[in-house]
C-alpha cells in the first residue's frame, strides 16, 4: 500500500507532517509513504520517497481556481498519485476546500453519489467517535443527498471504526418526528424508510457529545457550524479548566488529587484519535485532517487512510450506491 502526504498542508507544515510520517512508520505502519512537496524543505525524510510540487494552495485562497491556475500543487500532486495508480490513498492538513476540490476534479464521484461529504469527527462521552456530516463539503443539500450520506457513513463507520450496524440520526430541532422543516420531515421519512441503516430518529445538538448515535446527518452548513461550536467550546473548557480551577497553588494542590479524573476526562475528549476522515463520496481515499495537525495528528490521519484503504471502504460505498 503506497499512501501519499500532502506535506506541505497545514499550520505546521512541512516539519509536523514530516514527523508524523517518521513517526507513523516508527510505530510500524507497513504503508510505503511519499511526501509531495519541495525537496529542499524536506529534511530529515530518512529515506521517505519525496514526489516535488512546487506550489501550496494557501488558506485564503479560491481552491478550484487555484488548482485550474497551478498544476504543480502539493495536494493536486498528490490526489494525481492516486488517480494514476501511483498511490492508495491521499493525507491532507492543509486548505480543505483544495483537498475537496482536488478529489472531485481529479478523481471524481463514486457512481450514484451525487454529493461528496465530509464527516465531523467528534469524542463522545461514551468514549466512542460520532461521525457528524456534511460538515461543509456541500452548502445545499436536498433530501436525497441527507440520505446518501447516511448510507456513506454507515459504511464508512463499520469499515474504518469497526462498528457493527452504527445508529444514524437526523439533527433536528426536537425528538418527535413532526418536528423541523419541511426538508427534515422529507428526509425522516426516508431514513425511517430505508433499509440498509440503522436509524434512531431525531437527535439534539446536545446528544452528539452524549453519543446518542454513531452518526449525525445534516447540511453542510449546519454541519460546520455545528462541530466548530463544539471544538471552540472544548477548546475553552480544557484551558478554563487549566487556568481557572487548577491555577495557582491551590489549584496546583487540588490537580494533583484530582489527576486520575483530568487524565480520564482528557481521554474522552481528546479529539485527535477522531478528527480525521476520508471525504466521503469521492473515487478514491483522501483523507481529511486538521489543519493545525502536529506530528500525533498525521500520524493518526495516516492510519486513517491505510485502514480506509486494506477495508476496502470505496467499494462498500460503491456498491451500497448502486444497491441503492
Amino acid at each position: 500500500m503506497r499512501i501519499a502526504i500532502d506535506a506541505m498542508g497545514g499550520d505546521h507544515a512541512p516539519d509536523e507532517i514530516v514527523r508524523g510520517a517518521l513517526l507513523y512508520r516508527a510505530s510500524g505502519g507497513e504503508a510505503e509513504l511519499i511526501l509531495v512537496g519541495d525537496p529542499a524543505r524536506l529534511a530529515g525524510t530518512d529515506g521517505i520517497s519525496v514526489v516535488h510540487a512546487a506550489e501550496v494552495v494557501a488558506m485564503g485562497e479560491h481552491p478550484s481556481t487555484a488548482l485550474r491556475r497551478r498544476g504543480d500543487t502539493s495536494i493536486g500532486v498528490a490526489t494525481q498519485l492516486v488517480k494514476d495508480g501511483h498511490a492508495d490513498a491521499v493525507v491532507s492538513a492543509g486548505n480543505t476546500g483544495a483537498t475537496m476540490a482536488a478529489a472531485l476534479l481529479v478523481l471524481g464521484r463514486i457512481r450514484g453519489i451525487d454529493r461528496p461529504a465530509l464527516c465531523g469527527m467528534l469524542p463522545t462521552t461514551k468514549g466512542g467517535p460520532a461521525c457528524l456530516l456534511d460538515a461543509g463539503a456541500t452548502m445545499d443539500a436536498t433530501a436525497n443527498n441527507l440520505l446518501q450520506y447516511a448510507r456513506m457513513a454507515s459504511r464508512f463507520m463499520e469499515k474504518v471504526h469497526g462498528l457493527e450496524r452504527p445508529t444514524v440520526g437526523l439533527l433536528n430541532v426536537g425528538e418527535e418526528p413532526e418536528k423541523g422543516g419541511r426538508m427534515q420531515l422529507e428526509v425522516h421519512a426516508l431514513l425511517a424508510n430505508a433499509t440498509d441503516i440503522r436509524f434512531y430518529g431525531n437527535v439534539e445538538g446536545r446528544d452528539i457529545l452524549r453519543g446518542t448515535t454513531d452518526i449525525v446527518v445534516t447540511d453542510g452548513f449546519t454541519g460546520n457550524v455545528v462541530a466548530k461550536a463544539m471544538e471552540g467550546v472544548l477548546d475553552v473548557m480544557t484551558e478554563g479548566i487549566r487556568r481557572d480551577i487548577f491555577g495557582g497553588p491551590l489549584g496546583t494542590a487540588a490537580g494533583l488529587l484530582a489527576m486520575p479524573g483530568i487524565r480520564t476526562f482528557r481521554k474522552h475528549m481528546d479529539y485527535e484519535p477522531y478528527v480525521s476522515a476520508p471525504l466521503l463520496g469521492v473515487n478514491g481515499v483522501s483523507v481529511v485532517t486538521h489543519g493545525r495537525a502536529r506530528a500525533r495528528m498525521m500520524k493518526l490521519a495516516i492510519d486513517v487512510a491505510e485502514r480506509a484503504v486494506s477495508s476496502g471502504l470505496i467499494g462498500a460505498i460503491g456498491s451500497g450506491a448502486a444497491a441503492a
